[in-house]
């Protein structure tokens, strides 16, 4: 697992303590990635699936770079045989472990919980596949153990629109927060003048900004035709 980020990151000691328990920030942030394979995501009839998977990309480089923790899992690989983590994602995160799972709520397999608690971090931001499922069931339950969750919405999506917006509910009801990849990046910066990877930050959007403006052009002319229910 990635490493903490180093003590120079550790730039909300200094905010006031309103701002610091509110806002997220790099160094009290965990990042969990659930079962961005290809099988899941061909399933998937909510959102665009080169979409879901650029913003995946987007969350585990984004994280890297910031040095964030990264958890990433998988179900049924070794159980059923099914596919790993698709390769792009994978190779974005070569150097983390991949645990894989028979439980679809990732809450509920030990190896994964345990790589939760070695982190030490209690602000959990999930992004997983489908909406409905492998996301909705560890939030809940990361919620309920008292656990800061956040969702990523424009990384995740479901089997039916219908599904996916009934699990954005019952997870913000449940007392999480939905937030974008943007969003959620320009968060753990704030400022420009403090945060430690402001150059890391621009490599990253050299790299993303035209991939999302290539997709978004793409939906423009042709927009993703959702299955509602």
């Amino acid at each position: 697992m990635t490493t903490a980020a180093p003590a120079a990151n550790r730039k909300e000691q200094s905010m006031p303590a309103a701002l610091s328990s509110t806002l997220l920030t790099t160094d009290t942030s965990l990042v969990m990635l659930l079962d961005y394979q290809k099988h899941v995501i061909d399933g998937i009839h909510s959102t665009d699936h080169e979409l879901i998977e650029l913003n995946g990309r987007a969350l585990a480089r984004a994280s890297t770079a910031f040095k964030v923790p990264v958890i990433l899992s998988t179900i049924g690989v070794k159980l059923r045989g099914d596919k790993p983590t698709v390769s792009s994602l994978r190779a974005d995160l070569a150097e983390e472990p991949e645990y894989d799972r028979n439980t679809m709520n990732a809450w509920e397999d030990k190896a994964v919980r345990d790589a939760v608690t070695r982190s030490g971090r209690r602000r959990l931001i999930f992004a997983g596949l489908w909406t409905e499922v492998c996301l909705l069931y560890p939030v809940l339950h990361a919620q309920r153990d008292g656990f800061e969750t956040y969702f990523v919405s424009d990384a995740v999506g479901g089997s039916t629109a219908m599904a996916h917006d009934t699990a954005i509910q019952r997870m913000i009801q449940a007392g999480s927060q939905p937030i974008t990849v943007n969003a959620l990046l320009t968060e753990w910066i704030r400022d420009w003048g403090t945060f430690p990877y402001a150059k890391e930050f621009a490599t990253h959007m050299e790299w993303y900004a035209p991939e999302i403006e290539r997709v978004r052009k793409r939906l423009r002319a042709k927009p993703y035709e959702v299955e509602v229910a």
